[in-house]
Formats: C-alpha cells, sequence, structure tokens
C-alpha cells in the first residue's frame, strides 16, 4: 500500500506539473550586482534631474521603502536614492542611465547592496558575525535594513533576478575603510568568487568592475590595493576616479561626479560588452528629409558609434545621460559644449535626388566656432561658418545648399570644425532652382547628350534632337525619376526626369 501510495503521488505530480512551462530568463534583461560602502551607497543630495527615469531602468529593491513607494524583493522604475530609503545619489544611477541609453532594446536591472562605513569583511559569509558583534550601533542599525546579513540578502535576490534575467556584471566600490594591505584584496577575491559560485556564474562572463576612491582625498592611499585587483582577480577592472571632485568633505564624490564615475562604469562595461557589438540605430525615429533634425536626437550606439566626444562628462546635463553636452534652451534643448574633432550621427531617409537647402539655428560667442556636414562620410557642405553672437544663447540661423543628394537611408553627421558652437537644429528643404527648362529651339537638330547621375556618374549617352525630346528619351529609359545632368559641346544643365 505505501509503495503504491508513493507512485499514486508521483503520478498525481506529473500530471500537476508536468504539462507546466516556465519561461526562461530573457537575454535582454541584464543584471548587475552593486555593492560596496557610502560612495556606492550615494552621498550627494538627488535632484530633480537625477530623479528622471527610463523605464528600461529597474531595481529590485533590496529594502521596502514605503517613502519610495518600493517593496522589497520587487521589481521597481530606478529613482534615486536606490541602496536605503534616505540616502543619495550613486554611481549606480548613471551606470544603469546610460546603459540602457547605449542598448536599444536591453532593460537594466540593479541589485543595490551598500553599508556606510563597512570594511569589506561585512561581506564575507566566515567573518561578518564577528565583525558586527564589535561594530558600531549605527553600522549595525544599517546592516539591520539588509536582514542583518548583507551578503546573504544579494544572493537571495540576485537567484529571484535569475528568474527573469542575466547577470552580466559586479560593481564594487568599498575601500575608504580598509583597503590598505593585501588582506583587503584577498577578501575582495574570496567574495567575488562565492559569489559566482553560489549563483552558478562564470568570472569570464561576469567580470568584477572597482571603483577607484576619491583621489586627492582622505583615504586616496587605498587606491594603491584597488589598482592591483586585477592582479589577483583576472576579471577586475579598475573604473578610473581621476579628475572627480569631492562634495565637500574630501571623502564623497559631488553630484557631478557621481554622474560621471557611473558613465565611466558604464564605459567600462560597454567595452567589455563590444564582444557584441553596440549597434548605432535612431534615437526615436529615422528623420525624413526634407525635414528638420534635432541636434540632440542624435544616434544611440554611444561613444565612437554614433558620436565621438572628447570628453566623458555630459557638461549640460540634460535630456539624455551619455557623454554628449546638451543644453536647455528657450525652444527645448542643444547640443552645445563643442569643440574640433567632436561628431554627432543621425539616421536619416532622403525623399528624392535633390540638392538640399539647409537651415541651420545656431549659437556661438566666439569667432572660432564652425561645423560641417557629410552623408555616409562624404562631405555634402564645405565648412560652415557660425557668428560670434556675442553670447550662447542668442541663435541665428545659417543657410546654404548641399551637393546634390540620393534618394534612401542614409547616415547624416554633423562635424565640429571649430570650436564652441552651439546647434538647436538643422532644417532641409528640397531645392529646385537649380534645373533649367531649356527652350527647345536653342539647340535644334541630331544630337548626342552624355548623361550623368548627380553624384557624377556617367550612365551613357542619349541621341536626341534637343531637351524636350531628350527627356521623353530618358523617361522610357531603364533610369528612375530624379536629377540628372546632360551635357554635349553646346550644353551643360541639369534636368529632371519624371515617370
Amino acid at each position: 500500500m505505501k509503495q503504491r501510495f508513493k507512485l499514486s503521488f508521483l503520478a498525481f505530480s506529473l500530471i500537476l506539473f508536468g504539462t507546466q512551462t516556465f519561461a526562461a530568463p530573457d537575454p535582454n534583461f541584464h543584471v548587475y550586482i552593486a555593492f560596496g560602502q557610502s560612495n556606492m551607497q550615494g552621498n550627494a543630495t538627488v535632484t530633480d534631474e537625477n530623479r528622471k527615469t527610463n523605464d528600461r531602468f529597474k531595481i529590485l529593491a533590496p529594502m521596502t521603502c514605503t517613502n519610495m513607494g518600493r517593496t522589497l524583493g520587487e521589481w521597481a522604475v530606478a529613482v534615486p536614492p536606490m541602496f536605503h530609503c534616505y540616502t543619495g545619489l550613486s554611481p549606480a544611477d548613471y551606470f544603469g542611465k546610460t546603459m540602457a541609453d547605449s542598448l536599444p532594446g536591453v532593460t537594466i536591472g540593479i541589485i543595490p547592496v551598500a553599508v556606510a562605513g563597512t570594511a569589506i569583511r561585512l561581506f564575507d559569509e566566515d567573518q561578518y558575525k564577528g565583525y558586527l558583534d564589535s561594530a558600531a550601533q549605527w553600522l549595525k542599525d544599517l546592516t539591520a535594513d539588509y536582514g542583518g546579513n548583507p551578503y546573504g540578502r544579494m544572493i537571495e535576490l540576485a537567484k529571484k533576478a535569475q528568474e527573469v534575467g542575466v547577470i552580466k556584471g559586479i560593481l564594487l566600490h568599498q575601500g575608504e575603510t580598509d583597503a590598505y594591505s593585501d588582506t583587503w584584496a584577498n577578501s575582495v577575491k574570496k567574495i567575488y568568487n562565492k559569489m559566482l559560485s553560489d549563483l552558478g556564474l562564470a568570472a569570464d562572463s561576469v567580470p568584477l568592475l572597482a571603483g577607484e576612491v576619491l583621489s586627492p582625498g582622505k583615504c586616496s592611499g587605498a587606491n594603491t590595493q584597488i589598482d592591483a585587483l586585477p592582479s589577483k582577480i583576472p576579471t577586475a577592472h579598475v573604473v578610473s576616479s581621476s579628475g572627480l571632485v569631492s562634495g565637500g568633505d574630501s571623502l564623497h564624490f559631488s553630484n557631478e561626479s557621481y554622474q560621471e564615475f557611473g558613465k565611466r562604469y558604464a564605459q567600462v562595461m560597454l567595452s567589455l560588452l563590444k564582444i557584441v557589438p553596440v549597434d548605432q540605430a535612431p534615437y526615436q525615429d529615422t528623420i525624413a528629409i526634407p525635414g528638420t533634425v534635432e541636434a540632440e536626437n542624435y544616434d544611440v550606439g554611444g561613444q565612437n558609434v554614433s558620436y565621438s566626444d572628447n570628453e566623458t562628462a555630459n557638461q549640460g546635463n540634460v535630456y539624455r545621460t551619455d557623454g554628449v553636452d546638451i543644453v536647455t534652451i528657450s525652444s527645448g534643448y542643444a547640443v552645445g559644449y563643442t569643440n574640433a574633432g567632436e561628431w554627432l550621427e543621425y539616421t536619416v531617409k532622403i525623399a528624392k535626388e535633390d540638392f538640399y537647402t539647409y537651415e541651420a539655428l545656431v549659437a556661438s560667442g566666439s569667432d572660432a566656432s564652425s561645423f560641417r556636414l557629410f552623408i555616409d562620410n562624404q562631405a555634402i557642405t564645405d565648412t560652415i561658418k557660425v557668428a560670434n553672437g556675442g553670447d550662447w544663447d542668442t541663435y541665428s540661423t545659417v543657410t546654404g545648399k548641399t551637393t546634390a543628394l540620393t534618394a534612401g537611408p542614409h547616415i547624416l553627421k554633423i562635424a565640429i570644425t571649430g570650436n564652441y558652437t552651439n546647434i538647436d537644429n538643422i532644417k532641409f528643404t528640397e531645392s529646385t532652382t537649380h534645373i533649367t527648362e531649356v527652350n527647345a529651339n536653342l539647340v535644334q537638330g541630331p544630337q548626342t547628350f552624355k548623361v550623368y547621375n548627380i553624384k557624377g556618374t556617367y550612365l551613357g549617352a542619349f541621341h536626341a534632337t534637343d531637351i524636350s525630346t531628350l527627356k521623353v528619351e530618358l523617361g522610357k529609359s531603364k533610369l528612375n525619376s530624379g536629377i540628372y545632368l546632360v551635357q554635349n559641346k553646346n550644353i551643360s544643365k541639369f534636368i529632371e526626369v519624371k515617370k
């Protein structure tokens, strides 16, 4: 009887569960574990600009925060503060924003666990209890927010995250308290290896990104050990804090430096993800020409893919979170703080083969400002000079004509050729004044006309008595509708062929 009951229970279980299907983790949901002490937790006051969200950037709440509308163990759109209910801006905030902006179609998830003032031992399963026994009450209270075991909370949440996504990396910022000997580096290695083991991860696919502490600063000596981590952990990568500044206490970073630090973490991670190249794509939609190109809506793809910016900080710090300098103006946004050699690219679709008139809304307080336009890396204008208007808030229009453009999808490039050019937008309209309808009586008699497309490619010779009959012949040919250059010893004109 007992054996029959076991078999019957097994059969019941197969009936109950055997036909169920479970969704596989989404390969486009990239999850990162972020841990450390106060600079990872975040110390800078959060601004309204910092609170702007991206639906593809989420956190798995490490504690319940009623003030933030977050519940322990549930996913929420990421809004700072992320690590505790009442802390500040963290590098993880702008890491996630930058990753989401740079990887269209990918959702970024953060598991945030950090305790201000802690030594690395708090994240060591073998040492944290003894460490807490002698710790100050304030440290015990902060640790209690993570159930008294921050490492355990990280692993618990990470396993939950693995049900829906893929863990791609581990972010660390810690060391101000104790990174002054090999003991610290060995502890980091032990914790990293245990995380990989507990979560069934391979080091080659889940790198450790460790950020330097503020330098110069009260604890800058810790960078010696931090910088040496890759010698102990082959899959560790150091994120530089060079040039970042303090918020005033020579220990924590300023708001702007937290933003920049987060972007640097992202740039390191993106460089590691180049195994799968970041594709260039429109920021919103493909831009139609004729139409208006808003300078701030350059393609996604990131540095050296859809744009090139000489420094990583977003000087204007509005609208988008990558390295391009965007500023607020009365009509919306513009690209500013530009330097010669920088460029931006846009996916466009040109409606018809033609010459176009451009009207660029620009500003400069310098005599040296200029830019140039390219299609598919071929120049379509000469260098366009931007007049000195006395400041960078007074916008005016500069106009001109492009070379002949061909219909279809293309990449438009705005290349900065002179420093300090602010660009709001560029409007393109058809320019058909070059098309000359030649009087049929101007040239009479049988003639041979050489025909070229607007790029100058020779297409062949056609026989006709005048331009009117030539247009008829071209209309019957296999040539598409468009603008063509026709030449012989008597004439050299552009004409339009319609079918």
